[in-house]
């Protein structure tokens, strides 16, 4: 498993979102630094992408013939949407979000927005890995 594709890429942007998510807590970077929080979508995005395409085509579980970029964005974006979908409703529950708030639809579009470019991100990243690993083994 540790020697799979995307992996150890996973778990770096992972600990990276921990990271900075923590330090942004402490520091109320998220209310302070404009635009921090796009930033934090934008990898939590690129890590839920990468963890769906490496559940998906490398981690075994499956038995994905097709290897298509086509392929690896449906995976990436349909994880993605699911995991920031999810979390937006979480935040409304922890009360993080009001939606009387009048900038609650721009925030929540931006959140959203930037995850899905993080995971279209990830996309190209491991489709490019496999194609360059592919063309490599022939």
């Amino acid at each position: 498993m540790l020697k799979k594709p995307l992996f150890w890429e996973m778990f770096v942007l992972l600990a990276i979102v921990g990271v900075l998510n923590y330090i942004a807590n402490i520091n109320h970077l998220y209310w302070s630094v404009y635009e921090f929080d796009s930033v934090v979508h934008f990898l939590g995005g690129a890590t839920s992408a990468a963890f769906f395409l490496w559940l998906y085509f490398f981690s075994s579980f499956f038995n994905s013939q097709d290897r298509s970029l086509k392929h690896f964005l449906i995976i990436a974006i349909t994880g993605t949407i699911f995991i920031g979908i999810s979390w937006e409703i979480f935040e409304l529950f922890l009360g993080e979000d009001v939606l009387l708030k009048a900038e609650y639809p721009y925030d929540t579009m931006m959140d959203l927005i930037m995850d899905l470019l993080g995971a279209v991100t990830s996309s190209f990243y491991a489709f490019i890995w496999e194609e360059k690993n592919n063309n490599e083994s022939r």
